[in-house]
């Protein structure tokens, strides 16, 4: 018969065996839960296809790294990357150019970008952020097929009541690609350096998005946003922590919070006992002050010292071994003399 001892160990074994299995389940998906893929198309024949690449983001600087290829299709584009007309695409690039100018005939070549993010590291790992990828292309006018001349007969022009039903109610073709207003004009210029002169005299190009983001340690969420006549577009996205950050976070907190409190708990344990030669705590104690950094270090995309996280567990640790060693010093000591000038016999 197996005993309580026994049966208690392989209780304590399967619960750690169910939550490893558990856990290697979770992060065979991860890449599929913290991922994003976007596509917004445009429904005219003339445009601007942008495929947006994350490559990266640096939480700590505030930055994030995208990666550009554009398409033309129909009048405008000759090629699979090259256009027909003059094209120029603006992009919020943070540190260096936002303006990028394609002649005729060459090979839209790709853009890396940088663009701001905004978020607060310190709440590590319940950070949140948000990032903007502007842009907006342009291009000179269009020649305008012919128009056909206007009849000059007045009998050749048949009276409203015997113009045919089908004609009567057929609708004109609106204008392509309406300048660009006023309100949008304004959203667009307080992100991009627009060339106004150019702006006001070439014609917009509608773009199309499709946007793919998986960078380790981030999930990204978000939409496509357009202004009313769809001449700006925005990319949104939002990142925060995915799921195994947290949890791995959580777990480190815990795991530091209870070391300490094991420590404490053994020099409370010293105090109350009169035995003098017992030094474990203190070894224990030293060996956690060095090790505890140690163990936060492998919590994923840990900021510095300093964030929310540590004022629940790391410094708090940090302080209760550090004084659990001083305690069990001065306890040894004030023993070891009370041991020696207390008279034999």
């Amino acid at each position: 018969m197996w005993n309580r001892r026994v049966l208690f160990g392989i209780l304590i074994g399967l619960a750690f065996l169910t939550v490893y299995v558990m856990g290697i389940k979770r992060i065979a998906n991860e890449k599929s839960l913290r991922s994003l893929e976007l596509s917004d198309e445009v429904t005219v024949a003339d445009h601007l296809r942008v495929e947006i690449t994350i490559t990266g983001v640096d939480l700590a600087k505030g930055q994030l790294f995208a990666r550009l290829r554009m398409r033309p299709s129909g009048r405008i584009g000759s090629g699979f990357r090259t256009p027909s007309v003059r094209l120029k695409l603006y992009v919020n690039n943070s540190p260096g150019q936002q303006e990028f100018d394609f002649p005729i005939g060459q090979g839209m070549t790709r853009i890396e970008a940088t663009v701001p993010v905004e978020g607060d590291l310190n709440r590590y790992p319940f950070d949140q952020y948000e990032s903007n990828i502007w842009l907006y292309a342009d291009t000179p006018p269009l020649p305008q097929a012919p128009q056909a001349s206007p009849v000059t007969k007045v009998s050749q022009v048949p009276k409203v009541s015997q113009v045919p039903k089908e004609v009567a109610q057929e609708p004109q073709v609106p204008e392509a690609n309406p300048p660009l207003a006023n309100h949008d004009l304004d959203v667009a210029d307080e992100e991009l350096a627009l060339d106004m002169d150019s702006v006001q005299k070439n014609v917009s190009v509608p773009l199309s998005i499709s946007l793919s983001a998986s960078t380790t340690g981030v999930k990204y969420t978000g939409k496509v946003v357009r202004t009313k006549d769809s001449t700006v577009t925005r990319v949104h996205l939002n990142m925060t922590r995915p799921f195994n950050v947290k949890n791995t976070s959580i777990l480190v907190m815990v795991l530091m919070m209870g070391l300490a409190l094991a420590v404490v708990a053994m020099v409370v344990n010293r105090i109350m006992s009169r035995d003098t030669s017992d030094l474990l705590p203190l070894s224990l104690s030293i060996s956690l002050i060095f090790g505890l950094p140690a163990l936060r270090s492998i919590q994923p995309g840990v900021p510095t010292v300093g964030v929310l996280g540590d004022y629940f567990s790391f410094i708090w640790a940090e302080l209760f071994v550090a004084a659990s060693a001083i305690l069990i010093m001065w306890i040894w000591l004030i023993r070891s003399t009370k041991s020696k000038t207390t008279p034999e016999g």
